[in-house]
């Protein structure tokens, strides 16, 4: 039998404090843990289940829609319900195995024992989350159980089980943290702190003349938004706090509003493309494609001033076209061009930053979850953005390309031969296989051959027979981890974009977009000064928030007024996700940049230094893809848009 309960995430780094030294766990918290450990298994064997289910279903919608010219009309709804299972399933387990990045500059800052008693206050506040979330959930529940599904004639209640269902994993694991984790001392200081927290913000919402007007309730709703991601609260629980702090201090809605806000933000059909291209993306990497892509980069720039600088950018652009996910392209990159990095004599800070500035610049290249992301949340083709971000992204390359040679003209690095023409045959035979799949992913989304969603299971099919039968490189067991990882990796990614629009709901809710075309009409109308601020704030919003709810919050309050300033939206959304890019990879707050530094084996303080010129360099390209819509709208021309 294949051990699916064991962790088998990504590599990782540990971004928070750590809380000391602990006193062994009594009986109850080791019988406790066992008994999670139990939870783990099972929920891990659900979306094993529920994942290679739905690969199946969409192949064989597939089939019938080509051959026999019809489909299953109830196929939406039934991949509905796994896409919420794996966001909040899949969210709980990413909790349990603290895959919910987080950034603790503040808290490292503390003496010991306030320290701890904010780690543990960290996850009092997710059980307090958790517990008003789940009643919340109840209520709903209620409301929903008295219709059914069109297609299924099922209850409609069973699209609430799932969120119910990941509300009692995390709290169930957030009781077995605090009996493991914590000091008894610490946890009770903690409760009583948020204890009484909790009782002035009900005490608001019991009596009318506390309650907060809109607007002061919307600072005071970011204030503490900004301030529990600053300690290190994950950012999805931040995003379901400040959303149930704001309703219990202007009733503007009943609590349920989060709950039915938070389901419908996973529930969209087109977000059943992430898990697919994570699950393709893992597939292919486990399978040594990003070693073939480094020999390909390696043979064609190579021999260029700045030697293997030059093969991370190179082979961080075409990585990108395997995985959309930055984080997975850093963790693919970095761990294949360490060693080489460090045999060749060169400065692990630089390769950390070069390595942090390539992942920036790739974030619009297919099949970016990004892009996914922002096309669930505005009216822009998703299809449309695959093949213009190709060029901005490029753009951005021959940039940091440019730079590389520059510093290495001032500071000789070792330099490389140029591959023979035998070495470069080899190498571009050997990556071709890889890079056949993001021109699947483009032509067949461009052309209309297929859904999105068609296209990444088919992007699954494709990686799985690639590396089974060509490269023969994954087994039966990595092949059920590799399931169970994408489930979980995909999980905490849904979940964060499910608490994302809860979070954005209750921003329309404050007015803010009002707020910001107040602004905006007060800044004279002037679309470069529109461009200019988006690309600012979509840095500094995108490095607190982990990048994609950056995306979800602000895509759709910014999107229509650049549209109504007669910005074209593909370009436009070039403009976001770039920006956003930059933003992930931020020091001191971008989780990228922290994952880049731990695969590098560098410290963040030397790398923080050293990435400052492929910042300012990044930034120099970004406002270039702002000011010249050519380079977003080029390829969409010759394709005929």
């Amino acid at each position: 039998m294949v051990n699916i309960m064991a962790n088998a995430a990504p590599e990782t780094v540990h971004l928070g404090s750590a809380p000391g030294a602990l006193p062994a766990p009594g009986a109850f918290a080791r019988t406790y843990r066992r008994a999670m450990d139990a939870v783990d298994w099972l929920a891990r064997a659900v979306l094993f289940a529920v994942l290679a289910g739905e690969l199946g279903l969409i192949l064989v919608e597939i089939v019938q829609r080509v051959f026999l010219g019809h489909s299953y009309l109830w196929a939406e709804e039934i991949s509905r319900l796994a896409l919420l299972t794996i966001a909040f399933v899949g969210g709980a387990l990413a909790y349990r195995s603290h895959q919910h990045t987080t950034v603790a500059l503040v808290t490292d800052a503390l003496s010991a024992p306030m320290r701890r008693m904010v780690m543990a206050g960290l996850d009092v506040v997710v059980l307090a989350v958790v517990a008003v979330s789940l009643l919340a959930a109840l209520d709903l529940l209620e409301v929903n159980a008295q219709s059914i599904m069109p297609m299924l004639q099922w209850n409609l209640g069973l699209t609430v089980v799932p969120f119910i269902a990941g509300m009692l994993l995390i709290g169930l694991f957030a009781v077995e943290r605090l009996l493991v984790a914590h000091r008894l001392v610490a946890v009770a200081q903690a409760a009583l702190a948020v204890g009484v927290l909790g009782g002035l913000v009900l005490a608001m919402n019991r009596m009318p003349d506390l309650r907060l007007d809109t607007s002061a309730a919307l600072v005071g709703m970011l204030l503490v938004f900004f301030a529990s991601i600053l300690l290190g609260l994950p950012v999805a629980f931040a995003m379901l706090l400040g959303s149930i702090l704001f309703l219990l201090a202007t009733d503007l809605a009943p609590t349920v509003a989060v709950a039915q806000n938070t389901i419908d933000g996973s529930g969209h059909f087109i977000l059943l493309t992430l898990p697919f291209f994570i699950w393709a993306g893992m597939v292919m990497e486990k399978g040594g494609i990003s070693r073939r892509l480094v020999g390909l980069a390696m043979a064609l720039v190579g021999h260029f001033r700045g030697g293997l600088l030059q093969v991370v950018i190179m082979t961080t652009y075409l990585v990108s076209g395997v995985s959309g996910s930055k984080i997975a392209d850093v963790v693919a990159v970095g761990s294949v061009m360490r060693e080489e990095l460090e045999r060749k004599g060169y400065q692990p800070k630089d390769g950390a930053a070069v390595l942090s500035a390539s992942a920036a610049m790739s974030e619009t290249i297919p099949p970016s979850i990004a892009m996914l992301v922002l096309g669930s949340v505005v009216p822009v083709s998703i299809g449309a953005m695959f093949i213009a971000g190709l060029l901005p992204a490029a753009v951005l390359a021959v940039i940091l390309m440019a730079l590389v040679y520059v510093m290495a003209v001032r500071s000789p690095t070792v330099r490389v031969e140029r591959a023979s023409r035998a070495a470069l045959g080899e190498a571009a035979l050997g990556a071709i296989l890889p890079l056949l799949m993001p021109m699947i992913l483009v032509i067949g989304i461009k052309f209309g051959l297929a859904t999105p969603t068609e296209v990444s299971s088919v992007a699954v099919l494709y990686g799985i027979l690639l590396c089974v039968l060509v490269y023969r490189s994954i087994g039966w067991r990595s092949f059920v981890r590799i399931v169970v990882e994408c489930a979980v990796t995909s999980g905490m990614v849904l979940f964060i974009v499910a608490a994302a629009g809860s979070f954005a709901w209750i921003m329309a809710a404050g007015n803010l977009p009002q707020h910001l075309a107040s602004l905006l009409h007060a800044a004279g109308d002037n679309r470069y000064l529109f461009l200019a601020g988006s690309i600012l704030i979509l840095i500094v919003v995108g490095s607190l928030l982990e990048g994609l709810p950056a995306l979800i919050i602000l895509g759709p309050i910014l999107y229509p007024i650049a549209t109504q300033l007669g910005i074209d939206g593909v370009h436009y959304a070039m403009v976001l996700l770039l920006s956003m890019g930059v933003g992930i990879f931020m020091p001191p707050l971008g989780i990228g940049f922290y994952v880049a530094c731990s695969v590098m084996g560098t410290s963040v303080e030397e790398t923080s230094r050293a990435i400052l010129p492929y910042l300012l360099a990044l930034l120099l390209g970004i406002f270039a893809v702002a000011a010249v819509p050519f380079f977003s709208l080029a390829l969409l021309h010759v394709f005929g848009r």
